[in-house]
């Protein structure tokens, strides 16, 4: 959620007055995540969000407004969609396909505790099982086929050592494929900036834009990489909580704990692939963030080694095998 879309107060007078919002007081740009323009707009009625998409085709976004209103329907602290007075929840601002919704309170934050990793567990839980049977046509466009062609992309740009890395990860993903996991509709971007909370507990849950159908165990293997490390080290403690909580909603099968090592290893690999090529390729913004890469090199590094676990047996009770 950047800034690549500027907007005046004239512009945003005139799009909020097709809506039974009350009129604009204040507005200011939302600098946290990479892929669309966002501002946190008040007005006499309330808070709200307005997002300007900026990769996400006409096509495409019905679906992701459809999704949000179902997770609504279904009492997960999402954005809930507004509707302008002619019943449209999307509408263009500034060349740019746009949407409003209701701004939820909390905050995020960087330092989750074990007991917030319970209730991300939990909160993911419920997001699959509310989606079982939910037909959502999007697929998920960042598999290991993306991860090649970004390879190739930003290959200049890399040491030996790191293409050597990411090559023979490629080659192992490759031969451990992900066939007969369940699947659904996954979030693929629950990071801690996109949750917030309140008081220690968990009131919203943002950016579903990344949502796709793709197996439900990369999922939880993108959500645990980011909530369960410490500075860029593997928690065991919180990895078992967020682990434990989610299977107290959706226990997991048997195929998908032997699946589990490679794939913490996937998701690591897909997201420092993601950042080296925002940190090659930067979009142009007026506000925009750039994520560290090597987070996700040094988690891939240790889900390759499985150190953690020499300490902790519980998670699944696995050694490495690679």
């Amino acid at each position: 959620m950047s800034v690549f879309t500027r907007i005046t107060r004239p512009q945003l007078d005139q799009f909020f007055s097709a809506y039974n919002l009350g009129e604009v007081v204040g507005f200011e740009g939302i600098t946290d995540g990479i892929d669309n323009t966002n501002y946190s707009v008040s007005t006499t009625q309330g808070g709200f969000i307005l997002t300007l998409f900026e990769s996400l085709t006409t096509d495409e976004l019905p679906h992701f407004v459809k999704l949000l209103s179902h997770l609504d329907k279904n009492k997960l602290p999402c954005p809930s969609p507004q509707s302008d007075r002619q019943g449209k929840s999307l509408r263009q601002l500034n060349g740019k396909p746009a949407a409003v919704f209701a701004r939820l309170s909390g905050a995020s934050t960087t330092t989750p505790s074990v007991l917030q990793c319970r209730e991300i567990g939990l909160q993911l839980a419920a997001l699959h099982r509310c989606t079982q049977g939910y037909v959502f046509p999007i697929k998920n466009g960042n598999d290991l086929s993306w991860c090649g062609t970004v390879l190739n992309k930003i290959s200049d740009y890399l040491s030996a050592t790191d293409r050597r890395l990411i090559d023979d990860e490629l080659a192992f993903q490759a031969e451990n494929g992900q066939a007969n996991l369940p699947s659904g509709v996954i979030h693929a971007d629950l990071f801690r900036d996109n949750v917030l909370f309140v008081d220690g507990r968990l009131s919203g849950l943002l950016d579903f834009y990344s949502a796709c159908t793709d197996v439900l165990l990369f999922d939880i293997a993108v959500t645990a990489n980011d909530w369960c490390c410490d500075n860029g080290v593997v928690n065991t403690e919180k990895l078992t909580a967020l682990l434990a909580a989610y299977e107290s909603l959706r226990p997991l099968e048997p195929q998908e704990k032997r699946q589990w090592p490679i794939m913490l290893r996937a998701a690591a690999l897909r997201f420092w692939l993601s950042r080296l090529e925002h940190q090659c390729y930067p979009r142009p913004g007026e506000i925009t963030q750039q994520k560290d890469p090597l987070f996700f090199r040094r988690i891939l590094l240790q889900h390759r080694q499985q150190t953690y676990l020499s300490g902790n047996e519980n998670i699944f009770n696995l050694r490495s095998i690679a």
